[in-house]
């Protein structure tokens, strides 16, 4: 049987991390401990035989969902009533934005929703802290802090002209999607991915599918969906990815011909059949 092995180094307060950086291999045997900032997973025995650890800080960059570890097997071997505190952003020392970058801010281009940008709109300083916000076409790069506080997002949008390594700046906070573009932004009618709406924004029919407001796009179909045969209605622009992921027979569906876009994955084992109406 096959193992990883791991060069480790030893951080300020004697814990053992993967030289990589990435994974908490052991923790240090003391009351508090705060895993540093940067480190990704921990060991499932880090804290085996830690007898006087009693809490530690967990860093936003460590998955979490709701206060708690995404992957808890850590805990299996955990001293009894350890508590984790998991921080949904950088600890608060690494939160200060600096008085260059604060009058950056004070000085710099805010769009529609509240976005500051730099002034020549290459760089996002401040996001808007809203649930759905797309970062403006032709930003290059994201301040690590431009996101800090913002609880209200839940999906992110960056476009083609910024890099992947930027997504470092959204690590931490409960924001279920991020979304890098390859392309230039869709108009929203036409995007075959979002699902991020709130109840008095959608619309439901007596069939249990969710729609926008104004019905062009069909989002997906709910827990309780069990027709054979269902019709789009016309005016419809966008069936979105996994519409009709619920569904475990097989869905006959009638589209209207304004439709444009078709998502990936529509029908889940069952199958199905689109045919679009003249």
């Amino acid at each position: 049987m096959s193992k990883l092995i791991y060069k480790n180094i030893y951080d300020e307060d004697g814990a053992i991390i993967s030289d990589d950086g990435r994974i908490l291999l052991k923790a240090p045997d003391v009351p508090h401990y705060r895993i540093r900032e940067g480190v990704e997973e921990i060991d499932e025995k880090a804290f085996k035989g830690c007898k006087q650890l009693k809490e530690v800080d967990v860093p936003f960059t460590i998955e979490t969902w709701e206060g708690r570890l995404s992957n808890d097997d850590c805990m299996r071997y955990a001293p009894k009533g350890l508590k984790l505190k998991c921080w949904r952003w950088p600890y608060p020392e690494n939160c200060i934005r600096s008085e260059e970058l604060e009058k950056e801010i004070e000085e710099g281009w805010v769009d529609d929703f509240g976005a500051v940008y730099s002034k020549d709109k290459k760089r996002l300083l401040k996001s808007a802290n809203i649930r759905n916000y797309k970062v403006r076409e032709g930003t290059e790069s994201i301040d690590r802090l431009a996101f800090l506080y913002c609880d209200k997002l839940q999906c992110i949008y960056f476009p083609v002209s910024c890099k992947e390594e930027e997504f470092d700046a959204v690590l931490g906070g409960d924001i279920g999607a991020i979304c890098f573009w390859d392309r230039p932004y869709l108009p929203d009618d036409m995007n075959d991915d979002e699902f991020w709406y709130e109840e008095d924004e959608i619309y439901v029919d007596e069939y249990n599918v969710v729609y926008t407001k104004d019905r062009k796009r069909l989002l997906y179909a709910r827990m309780g969906f069990d027709q054979n045969e269902y019709v789009i209605p016309d005016g419809t622009v966008t069936i979105c990815s996994c519409a009709f992921g619920v569904c475990e027979h097989f869905v006959h569906v009638s589209a209207p011909s304004s439709l444009r876009v078709i998502g990936d994955g529509i029908f889940a084992r069952g199958g199905g059949r689109i045919v679009i109406r003249k």
